[in-house]
Formats: C-alpha cells, structure tokens, sequence
C-alpha cells in the first residue's frame, strides 16, 4: 500500500513537471525537432549511459572490497534491477539491490544496504564538486540551479554528520540508545541492534583512504557518463551544447530525482532539461525534444536491460521461495 501510495505521487508530480515542460511549447515544432533527429549522437548517448552502468557497478565493488568480494557481473546486473526498479518505483531499486546481492553473497542486507548510502554520499559529493565548477565557468546561475547545488552539498554534510554519529561513540550516540531502549520493546530493539550492527560493516569503506580516492574518482567517471549523454542528445536534436548546459540539466535532474517521480522518470528528465537550457537555448521546443531522446537512448534501454536481467536471474522464484518459506514457518 506504501509503495502504491508512493507511486501516485510520483506520477502526479510527474505530471505536474510534464506540465510546466509543456507549457508555451509548439509541439509540432517539437515533433519536427524529433523526426530529424541524428543517429550517431543518439547512439554514442546509448553508449555513454551503458558506461555509466559499468562504473557504477565497478565503483560498488570498491565500496563492497571491505566487506565481500562480490563478482563484477553480479553487481552489473543488479546495478541494472535495481535501476529498472527504481524507473518503476521511485528508490525501490536500493532495497531489491541489497536484498539480491545480500542473498546471492551471503552478506547480510543491512550491510549492503550501508555500502549504497556510502554510494549516495559520493553521488553528492559529485554534484557539489561539479557545481563548484559550473560556478567557475558560469557565475550567473539562474537561482534554482544555485538552490539545487546548495541542497546537495546539505545532502552530503547532512549524510557526513549522520555516519559519524552512528558509527563514532559520542554522548549524542549514547543518549540516542538509552532513548530507544527505553521506548522500544526487548524483541524489535534486539532486531534494531543487529541490523544496526551488520549495517557498520558497509560503512567501513569510509576509513580507508585509498577506496575513497578510488571511490571519489569512479564517481566522477560514472556521471560525467550521464553528463555526456546529456551534451549528446541536445546534439541530436541539431543544436551545440555546452559543458555547462550539461552540468545544470544534470544538477538539477539529480536533486529531481530525489522527489518522488513518475515510470521512466518521465516530467522530472523533461523539466530538467527544458530549465536547465532555457539560458543558452531560446527554443524551448529544442530543449524539451532532446529529453525525449534522452528517455528512448537511456531510461528506456535501462528499463528494458534490467527486466531481463531480472527474469534471467530468476529473481521471480527467489522471491517465491522466501513467502513460502515464510508462510511454512
């Protein structure tokens, strides 16, 4: 019901960006922006996104290093479902990805689950460093694009804060503990302590130098990955981009993408775009087709990989087995 709740919302807000990215467009001029649309760019943009999937599952595994060697083809094609997922669902994908690695690794869940709030941290981390350079190249940003890149530096800092909290001993934490137990009952306070104490073993990336570097670097790889996409499909669409166009759709579809959101992300890719270029493009129809290509070359593709991936895997009867089982206890 909860995810049902989620899913409405998020297609409303869908709608709701839909909406504003239409506003004012022709959408015959659009449709003709789309019928001349060229294929290398669009392909190279397909690539690019297929390379922003393997540094991510390559970056996972130096987060994953401490806690278990996992295979690079499993977290590929995880990377892949928990993507679909989260194309489907909003921030379903995060869960079903620590759930199949959790199982296939023996690796308790909670603690890959750890290691994917450490993959956040460093998503943010990016953001604010390219957002430092898009000052540098732009200092007269439109307010939202300065609003979004000060929201993900909170992000981090906020996310920063609440790891050392959790994880280093403080009378913050101590008074936290005494406050739970004696608020909870014994058993969910016993359960709370045991995912607590597996999910700290996912946060020991953090402490050594060396995967944070190595983090840190593939993070910048992975996204200007997507950064690259996105340069190519305003190209696409006959029109130049520039580097910082690109920054400032990006900034601002990732801060998007933490609101809930539409299958497809569908309204939060086309408001970013549209946004994001209106300064160096005066044709909204332009800004709102190269979207649209941006959904069909990487959303969609992502999608449709990771549902095979999925029933390949046979992650169906995984999740049939465990309700029997279940159901049987």
């Amino acid at each position: 019901m909860t995810r049902f709740k989620g899913t409405i919302l998020g297609i409303v807000v869908g709608a709701t960006f839909l909406w504003f990215s239409l506003r004012g467009i022709d959408i015959h001029s659009m449709l003709e922006s789309l019928k001349t649309v060229r294929f290398l760019p669009a392909i190279m943009a397909l690539i690019a996104g297929t390379l922003f999937m393997l540094f991510k599952a390559w970056r996972w595994s130096v987060i994953l290093g401490p806690v278990a060697r996992v295979k690079l083809p499993l977290l590929i094609s995880t990377v892949y479902i928990g993507t679909a997922a989260n194309l489907v669902i909003a921030h379903s994908g995060e869960v079903l990805r620590a759930a199949l690695v959790g199982r296939r690794s023996h690796v308790p869940s909670s603690a890959i689950l750890a290691s994917i709030v450490v993959e956040r941290i460093f998503d943010f981390m990016v953001v604010t460093a390219l957002f430092g350079v898009l000052l540098i190249i732009d200092p007269q940003l439109p307010d939202y694009v300065t609003a979004a890149g000060f929201i993900a530096i909170f992000m981090v800092v906020a996310g920063l804060i609440a790891i050392v909290l959790l994880i280093v001993p403080s009378k913050f934490r101590k008074h936290s503990r005494l406050l739970v137990i004696r608020l909870l009952p014994e058993k969910p306070l016993a359960m709370i302590r045991g995912h607590l104490k597996r999910s700290f073993v996912g946060f020991s990336a953090l402490g050594s130098p060396s995967i944070v570097i190595n983090t840190f670097l593939l993070s910048i790889l992975q996204w200007s990955c997507v950064i690259g996409a996105i340069w190519l499909c305003v190209i696409s669409v006959g029109h130049a981009a520039t580097l910082s166009m690109a920054i400032t759709v990006w900034v601002l579809m990732v801060i998007g993408l933490t609101l809930p959101h539409s299958p497809a992300q569908l309204g939060t890719t086309q408001l970013a775009f549209t946004l994001g270029l209106s300064l160096a493009l005066n044709e909204t129809e332009v800004s709102f087709a190269a979207s649209v290509v941006y959904t069909f070359c990487v959303n969609i593709p992502y999608m449709v990989i990771g549902a095979v991936y999925w029933f390949r895997s046979g992650g169906i009867s995984v999740r049939t087995r465990k309700s029997h089982q279940t159901t049987t206890d």
